[in-house]
């Protein structure tokens, strides 16, 4: 069975090189909140009520990974940390229009 959004992925050498394989944040209980950015996050697993659109602060520059935009967003009270997903807007990138109709043909 493949993953879900892997057909949307391109095989060739170029977009493996520039592809983010792995999360470096890490949701630790044990571990208090650091921010070794690029390297990795250590975030507390769960967010608290302090974690609010406001109160969060954009780390690094925002990135994209075969069309979808995102980038890390930290809690600067408990140092909770996300990785966010821009909106889709309309795009001219055949992997994103791929995906789509492939999520049309799925939901029917």
């Amino acid at each position: 069975m493949r993953r879900i959004g892997s057909n949307i992925r391109k095989q060739n050498a170029d977009a493996k090189q520039n592809r983010i394989i792995k999360n470096i944040i890490r949701y630790s209980d044990t571990e208090k909140p650091k921010n070794d950015y690029p390297k990795k996050i250590v975030s507390p697993p769960s967010p608290d009520s302090c974690c609010t659109d406001d109160n969060r602060v954009t780390v690094g520059q925002v990135r994209e990974v075969d069309g979808f935009k995102f980038c890390y967003k930290i809690c600067e009270t408990c140092g909770h940390a996300v990785r966010y997903y821009y909106p889709a807007v309309e795009s001219t990138s055949t992997a994103i229009k791929s995906y789509r109709s492939w999520k049309k043909y799925m939901v029917q």
